[in-house]
Parts: C-alpha cells; structure tokens; sequence
C-alpha cells in the first residue's frame, strides 16, 4: 500500500486502507504491526503531529 502511495503515507490513511481488507482490525493491532515493520527495518515512522505519524517505506 506504501508503494501506491510513492513509498510514504499517513498512518491513519494506511489504517483506513488495510480497514477496508481486514473489517475487524483494531487500531492497537495495526500499530503493532507497524512496530514489527519498523523493527525489521522495512519502513520508517516520523512523528507529523503529537497524533499524526508519517509511514515511509524504507530503500533497500
């Protein structure tokens, strides 16, 4: 989904788009996924706001 997006999104706009696939997602389930993400050095989260984080796929 990064990837259609240019590599770099909202996290709230990627958590709408995996909502639409995944009906019963929780927003602490989703988080938690983009922690793992994050860990493996797959993507990079920056803070926007105090509530608005910037998801951006990482080059390999």
């Amino acid at each position: 989904m990064l990837r259609q997006r240019k590599g770099a999104a909202k996290d709230e706009e990627i958590f709408r788009m995996v909502k639409m696939v995944y009906k019963d997602l929780m927003p602490k389930e989703f988080y938690k996924a983009v922690m793992r993400l994050e860990l493996k050095g797959m993507i990079n989260v920056s803070s926007i706001s105090k509530s608005v984080k910037s998801l951006r796929l990482r080059e390999m």
